[in-house]
């Protein structure tokens, strides 16, 4: 399937212009908003509540940490106190223009964020029996004048007990402030690295846009997080023009002022307005513009406009709020060493919950003394989630792992999702086996992602290359030509990026297998990779599904030296909440690739350079080999060799040079590093009574390091000798091939090893 389009060589004299980026342009108030009748009555008075709501929790939240407020006695505040004091136009603007189903991502300063979503999911004309189900072991709807107020109070609760890291709170207490998510609401999760959820909200718009759900992500981003490095690579990601219909994702900026108390204009960035980025992604500026994030009603307006730019297929839009923040970067800062008392008093006379106090007076939506019972009201709804919460549950110790893992998968979806043959842009074929059934490694990768994406219309492939060429090394050619470039499409070279929207896309229902071409890559994608694809199913208490797939490739022996060749399975290793997966043979890559896309778990997916050209029996059937299950591929009785990957071949050419001398090697393959089959491999050990761990990786700290010491642990009244690893050395992977020769575990040398423990 050919590119839409040739690179031609022209260089016409020409200049580069962009159309302004309007700035503050509404001119309504809630007057002529209901007048319009873009609003009602109603409405005005949700905005209203909502905004108080944010208010009295934050201010309940700065008493609480300063002590001057405990809700029972002996209370001690712990956790973080990041607050939005003077931002709630924007939090509840914005979320009160999208609709209920729509997702959200959230910033370290997310409380109002996590309020105003549930506050209008709430008010999204849920049915009684949603309701009922929605405050089911939090609350008794007798207690209350209606299932609706019930219904609100249990969210402020809940939210709240978050905070004091309850049970009962929102994410089980595992993520508290900072990590609040709350799925039944649409919202995505908050997120205490800076920038961190840019591209998790481009994937999860991708994912709606592919899923045809009709959703928009508005994703809540700081001043501080535009300048990061994710910040650039979402913004393209979302712009890239093979994604002709727009991706459904509106970033805001909530820009209030300084990003801790670095201030953006005049300091840390060149520009006054950070709309301007937007000029640099698309022909039309992202859509970008300008907005008064003091004013609920324009941001309402602007939002509303851009939920239609996306939902019409033009998205992305880029939005920034003028707003500010009242109080420090956390309660420990009391901003006097970077702003001035001026300043401050400034923005406080424009104050967003005043202004819709007035509004709704002036309006005639309410009297004034409504307005202070509703503020009454609101503080004495925040009081009681306060007293409920620190009264509610402590997460029990031994309940520590919950969430780390699910136990679910896609197994019997039957004919639900499978991709219909009209969507099939060629038939689908098998790679010719040869007289032994045998097909290269590289292959059968090809052909577990074909049956995956054949079996499953929610798995897509995509990566730096991957499409027409086929990867670097091949292990994807001809996926294109079946599958079209909807679901098998190149990436741009935005390695955290590939990885965060396989977070979000998963999050939201794909299943997408994405590439990072070479291990050495990874360190580019290590907040994605290890602060948001690992952790958000734990931070968020188990309720996010992540069943996404990180290919990639360890190497050596190539002369590609130190940045193209590393082993660096044991940084993956390190971080809870992946699993990761190192197959060695044809076989194995097919049956553990498709387990692996079926799993609802993230999984890094290793493949080994020198692998592919590999020949291996596979049969064309559908099977699927197990997670977490190592396999014997060698009986011996004198010595256990362990290793994984491409050193499980040289290690099985090794224990045959030993057979020919009398000694009898057992080779057991992990195959499955997280979770590690200690079993197999224990049961191994205690019959020969000795170990060697062969790996790639460089000796200190390598994951042989890990078995090693579980298999000391678990056969230590057994080993005759202590465990041995054969493993690289201590440097870079060196480029000169004498250097690349030593520093690569031989076959001589895991030998010598196998020989000198079999003499012990």
């Amino acid at each position: 399937m050919p590119r839409n389009m040739d690179v031609l060589p022209l260089f016409e004299k020409s200049n580069i212009t962009f159309d302004p980026i309007p700035r503050f342009i509404y001119e309504g108030n809630l007057g002529s908003e209901l007048e319009a009748g873009n609003m009602s009555a109603d409405d005005a008075v949700s905005m209203l509540d909502c905004m108080l709501a944010i208010r009295s929790f934050e201010e309940t939240v700065a008493k609480m940490k300063n002590g001057r407020y405990k809700p029972v006695e002996g209370f001690k505040f712990i956790g973080a106190s990041h607050l939005s004091i003077g931002q709630e136009a924007t939090a509840v603007g914005a979320v009160s223009a999208i609709r209920p189903d729509d997702y959200i991502t959230s910033t370290h300063r997310g409380h109002g964020h996590s309020i105003a979503k549930g506050f209008y999911w709430l008010l999204g004309r849920r049915s009684d029996e949603e309701l009922e189900q929605f405050i089911a072991d939090y609350a008794d709807p007798d207690d209350y004048e209606s299932l609706a107020e019930c219904a609100l109070q249990v969210h402020l609760n809940r939210t709240m007990g978050e905070l004091l890291g309850k049970e009962e709170g929102y994410c089980h207490g595992r993520g508290g402030g900072m990590h609040i998510a709350d799925f039944h609401a649409g919202h995505l999760g908050a997120n205490a690295i800076v920038g961190g959820s840019y591209a998790i909200a481009a994937g999860a718009a991708m994912g709606a846009w592919m899923l045809d759900l009709d959703r928009v992500v508005l994703s809540f981003v700081g001043d501080g997080a535009t300048n990061n490095g994710i910040a650039h690579e979402a913004y393209n990601w979302a712009c890239q023009g093979q994604f002709e219909e727009g991706v459904p994702v509106i970033f805001l900026i909530e820009n209030n002022q300084y990003g801790m108390t670095g201030q953006q204009a005049g300091e840390v960035t060149g520009i006054e307005d950070l709309a301007q980025r937007g000029a640099g992604y698309n022909d039309v500026n992202m859509r970008a513009e300008v907005v008064n994030g003091m004013d609920a009603m324009a941001m309402r307006d602007a939002v509303a406009r851009a939920a239609e730019i996306c939902r019409g297929g033009e998205g992305p839009v880029l939005l920034e709020s003028k707003t500010y923040r009242y109080l420090g970067h956390s309660l420990s800062d009391d901003c006097t060493a970077y702003r001035s008392e001026t300043e401050e008093q400034a923005w406080e006379d424009i104050d967003p919950v005043d202004h819709i106090k007035r509004a709704v007076v002036e309006s005639a939506v309410l009297t004034d003394d409504e307005v202070v019972e509703r503020c009454q009201r609101m503080s004495q709804c925040i009081e009681d989630a306060s007293v409920w919460a620190v009264n509610a549950t402590d997460p029990k110790p031994s309940a520590i792992y919950h969430g780390l893992f699910a136990d679910s998968n896609s197994e019997g979806i039957g004919e639900e999702w499978a991709t219909p043959t009209e969507e099939l842009k060629e038939e689908p074929t098998y790679r010719r086996r040869d007289r032994q059934g045998r097909v290269l490694f590289r292959h059968a990768v090809a052909e577990a992602l074909m049956e995956e994406m054949l079996r499953d219309r929610r798995v897509i492939l995509y990566g730096e290359d991957v499409a027409d060429y086929g990867g670097a090394f091949g292990a994807t050619r001809g996926l294109l030509e079946i599958f079209g470039r909807r679901r098998v499409f190149n990436a741009p070279i935005s390695e955290a990026a590939i990885v965060g929207t396989a977070a979000g896309a998963s999050m939201v229902g794909m299943r997408p297998v994405a590439e990072i071409m070479y291990i050495d890559f990874i360190l580019m994608t290590m907040d994605q990779t290890g602060n948001q694809l690992a952790k958000n199913r734990y931070m968020f208490g188990g309720k996010a599904t992540l069943p996404a797939v990180i290919r990639t490739t360890i190497g050596g022996g190539r002369g590609y030296a130190g940045q193209h060749s590393q082993s660096l399975e044991a940084i993956v290793t390190q971080v809870p909440g992946l699993k990761v997966i190192a197959p060695a043979t044809a076989y194995d890559v097919k049956g553990l690739l498709k387990s692996a896309i079926r799993e609802d778990n993230p999984i890094i997916f290793i493949e080994h350079q020198h692998c592919y050209t590999e020949k291996g029996e596979v049969p064309e059937d559908d099977y699927t080999v197990p997670i977490g299950e190592a396999k014997v591929v060698r009986e011996g009785a004198d010595v256990t060799a362990i290793a994984y990957s491409y050193m499980l071949l040289r290690t099985l050419e090794a224990a045959e040079v030993l057979e020919d001398e009398g000694v009898s090697v057992e080779v057991v393959d992990p195959r499955t590093l997280v979770p590690l089959d200690e079993d197999t491999i224990a049961d191994s050990v205690n019959r020969t009574g000795r170990a060697l761990v062969v790996q790639q990786a460089p000796y200190t700290g390598c994951f042989g390091e890990h078995i090693a010491h579980r298999v000391m642990e678990r056969c230590w009244d057994a080993l005759k000798a202590p465990v041995r690893i054969v493993a690289a050395h201590d440097v870079p992977p060196p480029m000169a091939e004498p250097l690349e020769n030593e520093n690569m575990p031989s076959v001589e040398k895991i030998a010598d090893n196998l020989r000198s423990l079999a003499q012990q």
